[in-house]
């Protein structure tokens, strides 16, 4: 009988990065000791295709699509939309192995799979939220403050929650928002708050404690408006728990309202403005790589202003943040639409 002993360790070197041709996985670590290093070599690298595949589909899909599309993933459909897998700095001393592996993924093939399959999808990669926290107890108040319960948890477990970033808690914030702004719904210097942060996602957090437990609302901050996400209760607070549940909810509140419906198909005719034809090629080609555009044909070619047909999946608002991240600016006014480079 073989008798294989291993040891394995994988580490998040890096982050998932979105390109519009590629999904890039984190970097793992693979280290083992075994009786047969190829077999075992393997299973590890099947074990990290699986890890990898998966965040990476989670990232693009409601929970309820990805439950739906786990039941079904297996070596065979991950090897269809893998695009390279990187080994570095192998090495193998007698029965001792170790590497680190990076994964690539096929974005165009992963898109036209939840297309042809009616799988509706997010294009681009979850955006950040800047958590704010007014955590009101019976004696004591803290909104932007180190000595707030919730962000010594953060802070201690060194923010492990990938979608959520902290403000600085220096001495100016806490003239930038304050209790009246939870009070009222209402942040009244909002746009200070973005100038400083650049984040435009605001979540935020209202803890009120009595002498029975914590009762918590938390809210994005959409359209000058509270909007409620989460409430929740404790007797006695479970701040892992309260942050992982947060966490969760934010991200598909983020999914839901940014969410590509891949059965809708919409035609939208539009000019495109150009200095040149050299940029006009750039634009187009720009255009050909977005995941959600179908189809693009010309109607219309000039030195600077030509006009070409889009076949786009889901809405018009997802397309216009889409072309954005690309550097492409589109409005749209009733049956009017233009292009152009920013």
């Amino acid at each position: 009988m073989r008798i294989i002993k291993y040891i394995a360790i994988a580490c998040f070197l890096t982050n998932n990065i979105f390109a519009k041709d590629l999904y890039y996985s984190d970097e793992y670590e693979i280290k083992f000791k075994s009786e047969n290093i190829k077999l075992t070599k393997e299973e590890f690298i099947n074990k990290y295709k699986h890890i990898s595949f998966k965040k990476l589909i989670n990232s693009l899909l409601t929970d309820d699509d990805y439950e739906n599309l786990n039941f079904i993933i297996t070596n065979d459909l991950i090897d269809n939309f893998l695009f390279s897998l990187t080994i570095n700095e192998e090495k193998i001393i007698n029965k001792n192995y170790s590497s680190k592996i990076k994964l690539t993924y096929d974005n165009s093939k992963i898109i036209n799979f939840f297309i042809n399959n009616n799988i509706n999808f997010v294009p681009y990669e979850p955006e950040k939220f800047l958590i704010i926290i007014f955590d009101q107890k019976l004696f004591s108040e803290k909104i932007l403050s180190k000595e707030n319960d919730f962000y010594e948890y953060l802070f201690l477990n060194n923010l492990k929650y990938e979608y959520f970033v902290t403000p600085n808690l220096d001495i100016n914030d806490r003239y930038i928002i304050k209790k009246e702004d939870f009070l009222s719904k209402k942040i009244k210097n909002h746009a200070k708050l973005v100038n400083k942060y650049k984040y435009k996602n605001i979540l935020l957090v209202h803890s009120i404690s009595d002498l029975n437990g914590v009762n918590i609302n938390s809210y994005v901050y959409k359209n000058n408006n509270f909007e409620l996400i989460d409430n929740v209760y404790f007797s006695e607070i479970d701040y892992e728990l309260f942050f992982n549940n947060l966490h969760k909810k934010t991200l598909n509140y983020w999914k839901n309202n940014n969410i590509v419906n891949s059965s809708k198909i919409t035609n939208l005719t539009c000019r495109i403005k150009t200095l040149n034809l050299i940029e006009l090629k750039k634009i187009k080609e720009i255009i050909k790589k977005n995941n959600i555009i179908k189809n693009i044909n010309a109607e219309s070619i000039s030195y600077n202003n030509s006009t070409y047909n889009l076949l786009y999946y889901g809405n018009l608002n997802i397309l216009i943040k889409s072309l954005y991240k690309d550097k492409l600016e589109l409005k749209s006014y009733k049956d009017k639409c233009s292009i152009k480079i920013l």
